[in-house]
């Protein structure tokens, strides 16, 4: 079983999700949401219960000064050490820029499924290169497909590759130098899966 790909033009994660036409209630947490940038940008398409997680308490709290999310976590994803969201929380997760070296390992999708509703959407993204991102992600693929071979996940859309994919706030921030106020275009690729059934 492989991965499908399709490529189109830069567009934001945020703007993916939009168009994915999920009801304007549902439930939805920024993982490693850094200032906010995308759930402000889901919250003006309608999308008002927005969550963060972001480990930099600085991020959050400019992002709750700008009343983008109702509320934040202050918490890594780690496969080791659950956040303290229960068990099927939310009805999407959205992830930009947070699967980099040195922040979120490809270990921590149990984590995010694990807070996910069966049913649910998990999103992400990621950059070309992330084979080298350290040990980890030298297994990012088989531990993808491994989730789907255990019918925890399914591919909701076929992973779709970018030559300018927009990949803004956490994960640009940490790559500028801590600057939260815009972002950087390069190749990558979203994912955006569909968690199949209680697993945990």
């Amino acid at each position: 079983m492989s991965i499908k790909m399709q490529e189109i033009e830069a567009e934001s994660l945020a703007e993916q999700f939009i168009a994915l036409g999920l009801d304007k209630g549902v439930e939805v947490l920024d993982v490693a949401c850094g200032t906010g940038v995308v759930g402000e940008e889901i919250r003006a398409a309608g999308y008002t219960n927005v969550d963060g997680l972001d480990p930099s308490q600085g991020y959050l709290n400019g992002a709750m000064a700008k009343g983008i999310f109702r509320k934040v976590y202050k918490a890594y994803i780690d496969p080791d050490t659950p956040t303290p969201i229960e068990d099927n929380t939310y009805d999407a997760l959205l992830c930009c820029a947070g699967f980099f070296q040195g922040l979120i390992s490809p270990l921590g999708f149990t984590e995010l499924l694990r807070i996910t509703k069966p049913g649910g959407i998990i999103a992400w993204n990621i950059a070309t290169g992330y084979e080298a991102y350290g040990r980890d992600y030298e297994r990012y693929d088989e531990i993808i497909m491994g989730l789907v071979r255990q019918r925890s996940w399914e591919f909701a859309q076929p992973v779709k590759k970018h030559e300018k994919m927009c990949f803004t706030d956490c994960g640009a921030s940490y790559l500028r130098g801590w600057n939260t106020t815009g972002g950087i275009q390069c190749e990558g690729y979203t994912y955006i899966m569909r968690k199949l059934a209680e697993q945990f």
